[in-house]
């Protein structure tokens, strides 16, 4: 680490996508449904996901780097089940943030394009939050 990088904690609800939407799997094919279930049932751990990189741009953060595990973070955000993650802070550099910054809402939301089973993404998840919950609620006597 160097050049003005810092490794920070954040909650990833303080963070902003720089794309408007992301494709529903990682890039080696991996579905983020898949990661998610993982990350839910405790097979792998948040901290083994490389960390994603983020930039300050205009008072807000922006990940530049990771956006598709930024939104599976904010899922386990929402479910209590990460408060913060690491982040690697890059100073700014117009030259990445642009060719990245593709959102029209300030990097509020972001879509999913693609997916499996027909199901939206976001439901997908929620119905793994639910089963994960239901399985966590029964208890074998």
């Amino acid at each position: 680490m160097g050049n003005g990088e810092s490794v920070a904690y954040m909650r990833p609800s303080e963070i902003r996508y720089t794309h408007d939407s992301i494709q529903a799997n990682f890039r080696d094919g991996t579905p983020l449904e898949s990661t998610f279930h993982q990350l839910v049932y405790k097979k792998i751990q948040v901290d083994t996901l490389p960390m994603i990189e983020v930039m300050q741009y205009n008072g807000y953060w922006f990940v530049v780097r990771g956006n598709r595990r930024l939104f599976l973070l904010k899922k386990l955000e929402e479910y209590d089940q990460v408060s913060t993650v690491q982040v690697l802070r890059k100073p700014f550099d117009p030259d990445v943030f642009e060719r990245q910054f593709t959102t029209n809402n300030m990097g509020t939301s972001v879509k999913i394009r693609g997916g499996i089973y027909g199901t939206p993404l976001e439901l997908r998840l929620n119905e793994i939050w639910t089963e994960y919950q239901n399985s966590e609620s029964c208890t074998i006597s």
